[in-house]
């Protein structure tokens, strides 16, 4: 089964399940993981074998050992030329004392201006999240994007740090040149300016270009994954993390959504979550620097968990 609300619409139930997709023709409900090895669209048949996989139980960092390889990271980006970010991630474990569904429901109450979903999956087992982040979105010719990055606590009303700053200007730069070289129309862009996502806030520069739905099809493909979720160059820091981050993304930071013939909803699979029997586990990201320090990149991890923890 499948629940799902977009910012400004309706809840969204369905029954089925995610079924494997290998082409580009894709229309319905898609899911995709970090680096878009795997695909998956949503469809209303039940499962042919009517197999059930146990999930994995994934990895779980100590603090001292995540505190260990961010000083690493940071000892890298410092005396490599090439990379100047990296998004490095952790997983969190948390004892669930409600169900996947109520929290979904919660979620929906708290988080009014986020994408909100939730699913059970004979396959890929139980997910929830509420993401701030689009993709692409848009319809009838008319589409937008969004850098997100940089985060600081909701109630913080210091200025803006250098270090969050520079992690914001990274991905808009990258976005507009994206939407350049796809020669866009009518492209425009508006920010950083600072919004509001439950317990935190981001530094946020909006896009709205014009362009057929099958090319902002290929914009969000080109742009995922972001240097919001991987880093800076994209590739090299995306061949950093499938090496040395010590658990599998799965879901986390890949794309979800609905596309289809004339429209598109894809946000970016942010604030999400595992749930296992009566555990949940969180995947929690932030942009390392070389200017970032361990103790507080751990912090901002622990403040992203509150956008699920603070709900159960």
């Amino acid at each position: 089964m499948l629940y799902y609300r977009f910012p400004g619409k309706e809840i969204v139930s369905r029954k089925g399940c995610f079924k494997p997709n290998l082409t580009d023709d894709i229309q319905g409900f898609i899911l995709s993981d970090f680096n878009q090895k795997n695909k998956f669209v949503f469809t209303s048949s039940s499962l042919e074998n009517n197999d059930v996989i146990t999930p994995k139980v994934p990895f779980v960092i100590s603090k001292d050992a995540y505190i260990k390889q961010a000083s690493e990271i940071i000892e890298i980006l410092s005396s490599n030329q090439s990379l100047k970010k990296i998004v490095y991630s952790r997983i969190k474990e948390v004892s669930l004392s409600i169900n996947g569904l109520t929290l979904f429901e919660r979620l929906v109450q708290a988080y009014p201006n986020a994408f909100v979903y939730y699913f059970q999956d004979p396959q890929l087992g139980e997910w929830i999240g509420a993401s701030p982040e689009i993709l692409v979105s848009g319809k009838n010719g008319h589409f937008e994007s969004m850098a997100l990055a940089g985060t600081q606590k909701a109630n913080d009303t210091s200025d803006w740090g250098e270090k969050e700053k520079e992690e914001q200007a990274f991905v808009s730069h990258y976005l507009a040149e994206l939407l350049q070289n796809h020669n866009v129309s009518d492209l425009r862009s508006e920010g950083p300016k600072t919004v509001q996502a439950g317990p935190l806030s981001h530094l946020r520069t909006d896009f709205q270009w014009k362009s057929d739905s099958f090319q902002a099809w290929q914009i969000a493909k080109d742009l995922h994954p972001t240097p919001a979720v991987s880093g800076t160059p994209v590739q090299e820091a995306s061949e950093w993390i499938l090496n040395n981050e010590k658990h599998d993304r799965s879901f986390y930071s890949g794309m979800i959504g609905e596309l289809q013939a004339e429209e598109m909803n894809i946000f970016v699979n942010l604030r999400c979550a595992q749930i296992i029997g009566d555990q949940i586990y969180l995947y929690l990201g932030g942009g390392f620097t070389a200017e970032s320090d361990p103790e507080k990149e751990w912090e901002e991890t622990e403040n992203k968990s509150k956008t699920l923890l603070n709900l159960l």
